[in-house]
């Protein structure tokens, strides 16, 4: 009697082992399984936050701005992720992507604006406005679509070749000079 005592004991140290090693087992694949699920719903949860860059700022006052000068589009009417600086007048991207950039500037009779978007220092577009003394006000946008990398820094600047100063009339009728962005998609 001993023996089959002693018997179902080593049997049952050896089920309840058995038992422990498929409990560890199982947490083990459910602590995988709980860590994948983490890494999805955080991954697709910055895929969509990174959906939505976009800005809109626009010129608060009258600015005349010399060659090489950045223009600081200092009134920020939408910033979808807070990626645009109006001290600076600049956009940092948060993601590699596509984007479409547009300006628009204003300016009156007899004043010229020589203008570029820049991404990381390379003019990517242009924009001149050269007015003869009776033109009144005038309102330009130019477009451009391309490609910026994450933290890449994009601007409006002032040209070097046509013009030393560059007259910005900030409001006309409703209309003011402006700076935008979108994503377009993530790359």
């Amino acid at each position: 009697m001993d023996f089959i005592s002693l018997s179902n004991s080593i049997q049952n140290d050896s089920d309840v082992e058995s038992r422990m090693d498929f409990l560890q087992s199982s947490m083990d694949r459910m602590e995988h399984r709980i860590l994948t699920l983490t890494k999805t719903v955080n991954r697709l949860s910055k895929r969509k936050k990174d959906e939505h860059v976009m800005f809109y700022a626009t010129l608060s006052s009258d600015t005349v701005l010399n060659i090489n000068s950045i223009v600081k589009f200092n009134e920020i009417q939408f910033d979808e992720g807070a990626d645009f600086n109006s001290g600076d007048g600049v956009f940092v991207s948060p993601v590699s992507g596509v984007f479409m950039f547009s300006w628009t500037t204003l300016t009156y009779s007899g004043k010229s604006i020589d203008t570029e978007l820049r991404v990381e220092n390379v003019v990517k577009a242009k924009q001149i406005i050269s007015l003869g003394s009776s033109a009144g006000s005038i309102q330009s946008t130019q477009f451009v679509i391309c490609k910026v990398n994450e933290k890449d820094h994009v601007w409006i600047q002032t040209g070097a070749g046509f013009t030393t100063e560059n007259f910005f009339d900030h409001l006309f009728k409703g209309s003011k000079s402006s700076f935008m962005g979108i994503l377009l998609h993530v790359v």
